[in-house]
């Protein structure tokens, strides 16, 4: 009995909490993009390195579905080639750092030539600087969303999670992704290059310097074991790293209880994905 009274107590402060963040952070009446074909079937399309090999041998799973992409995709060669309806971005750096600024939205910029609905977190609106880049580009919308983090009882979060004031801990784009295609009208949501297989790629040198091998399906043969980067530009220690890694995969299922909710459903189509969250399905 003890234990859930705790358990009850803590929800209970970490609902208080999520509402004054609310009050602090987020914008009401966030609007959806409408009128896209396929409003039943949302594909999300993840960076992992897993996502090579699906749209190889599984190119008849992206026809007729709704596709969003994520992050760095603009920057790959599938980016035209699959053509994506849309597309969301939740990593600070993105318009934090000039490097990542530069180029992502002058990938998205240049390359864009279909109707294109674009994320982007309310917060980024503090920086001006990639906003001048993607307005030369008449074929993308932009519609914003609240990345507040919330967290509490599961019903008063499902509430906020279908007004669009906040989602759960986006610690990885992945998160907002679903949280987004929930909100919109589809009733099955996809998950490919959904790999989450950082456990065995991380690292510490005899320095103490945390390193993790981040490999993407646009760099999996190049890519090296590299320091993690925080909002603030400082380097985490490993506790703080796993401690991300734990809220991430604890989202998923807050995902997953609220798209139940929804009488909605979530599949895992990415071979050996970590996510314990979904259900599974073979291409």
């Amino acid at each position: 009995m003890g234990d859930k009274v705790i358990k009850w107590l803590d929800q209970l402060w970490q609902s208080f909490l999520s509402i004054v963040k609310i009050i602090l952070q987020s914008k009401w009446n966030t609007k959806l993009p409408s009128g896209f074909d396929n409003q039943e079937e949302l594909l999300i399309l993840a960076n992992g390195p897993s996502l090579n090999k699906t749209i190889e041998e599984s190119a008849h799973f992206l026809q007729n579905k709704s596709l969003l992409a994520v992050n760095f995709f603009a920057t790959s060669p599938l980016y035209e080639k699959i053509q994506p309806h849309f597309y969301l971005i939740a990593d600070p750096l993105f318009w934090i750092v000039p490097e990542k600024r530069e180029s992502l939205f002058t990938a998205l910029a240049e390359r864009t030539t279909w109707k294109l609905s674009l994320f982007m977190p309310v917060r980024a609106y503090r920086n001006k600087a990639w906003q001048p880049i993607l307005a030369k580009n008449p074929n993308i919308s932009i519609y914003k969303y609240n990345t507040t983090p919330i967290e509490g009882f599961q019903g008063l979060c499902n509430i906020i999670f279908k007004k669009g004031l906040g989602v759960p801990r986006p610690h990885n784009v992945l998160i907002p992704s679903i949280a987004m295609g929930l909100r919109l009208s589809f009733k099955k949501i996809y998950l490919a290059g959904a790999d989450h297989s950082w456990l065995p790629e991380i690292s510490v040198t005899d320095d103490n310097v945390v390193l993790m091998h981040q490999k993407h399906f646009y760099d999996q043969k190049t890519s090296k074991p590299d320091t993690l980067l925080q909002e603030n530009l400082s380097h985490p220690r490993l506790y703080t790293v796993m401690y991300h890694l734990h809220v991430t995969f604890k989202s998923y299922f807050v995902l997953k209880a609220y798209a139940e909710k929804l009488h909605k459903e979530i599949i895992n189509v990415t071979p050996g994905s970590y996510i314990d969250a979904f259900k599974r399905m073979k291409l």
